[in-house]
């Protein structure tokens, strides 16, 4: 009933990982710029980010920014309150949207409520949001339940948040990994879960860097609608790939009954094909 268009939607995305790198690339196309994948440099001040975005806008003006993490502009203010008169310059800058991460276990009373703070102070500055929800890392179900209830209680009181991911934890190592981490039936259980709570999020995206084709296929009858974004060096590969290839996404999409739409950074401009 949330997804009535039977649409999947997806989004090409860069390879680079440094900020000039990533301008100078989807330039030619006025595309945009996913500052959670920059790895290029450690700001040392709110002005420096500033100043970076700003110089790069300035000289491609039809590239934008888009995920900017919240915990980026918390290293520089201390609190969530004051990030919020941060926004505005940074809008001015090409910044579209700002994205936040929820781990079950690291979820406070406090932090709640500065970011319903900063939630709406991105709806007036009309920043797109989007939040992802970690789950598998050693939380109680309890936990896990609890954040998604927090982040509907955000959503009501700010009207601020665009699109939801619920991502699955994942060890670094073969040695690190432990029992508390996701199953695919404990991922798609909790996919289900957060649909019916997040009924006031538009869209709800999934994860299948990890849990791999089979369970996104899967995960699109469980209540996500979008199949996140594919790097754009494989776009059309006509070779499978579990960190998916465009061809490879769109016939998953296709096989499991819905029709595939490319979009862009904010949901928009999708090219229906």
């Amino acid at each position: 009933n949330l997804h009535p268009e039977n649409v999947v939607t997806y989004e090409l995305r860069g390879t680079a990982t440094s900020l000039e790198e990533a301008s100078r690339e989807v330039a030619s196309c006025g595309g945009s710029v996913d500052l959670s994948q920059m790895r290029d440099k450690e700001y040392a001040s709110f002005d420096a980010l500033q100043a970076s975005l700003l110089n790069c806008h300035k000289q491609r003006p039809k590239v934008t920014f888009h995920h900017l993490p919240i915990a980026t502009l918390r290293a520089f203010t201390g609190n969530t309150r004051s990030v919020a008169e941060t926004l505005h310059p940074l809008r001015e800058a090409g910044l579209r949207s700002v994205s936040a991460n929820f781990n079950p276990i690291q979820i406070s009373a406090a932090s709640t409520a500065d970011l319903v703070a900063l939630l709406r102070a991105a709806a007036q500055c009309d920043l797109f949001v989007s939040i992802s929800i970690t789950i598998g890392n050693s939380e109680s179900l309890e936990q896990r339940v609890n954040t998604i209830a927090m982040v509907r209680t955000l959503q009501q009181e700010s009207n601020a948040i665009h699109a939801a991911l619920l991502r699955v934890h994942h060890a670094a190592t073969a040695e690190a990994r432990r029992e508390e981490e996701a199953t695919a039936v404990d991922y798609l259980k909790t996919l289900a879960v957060t649909r019916l709570f997040l009924d006031n999020v538009e869209h709800l995206q999934t994860d299948w860097s990890v849990m791999g084709p089979k369970v996104l296929e899967l995960a699109l009858h469980f209540g996500a609608d979008d199949a996140g974004s594919v790097p754009s060096s494989q776009a059309g590969s006509p070779e499978p790939s579990h960190h998916g290839g465009q061809s490879e996404l769109r016939r998953i999409i296709r096989d499991a009954g819905f029709r595939p739409v490319e979009r862009d950074a904010l949901f928009h401009q999708s090219l229906l094909r």
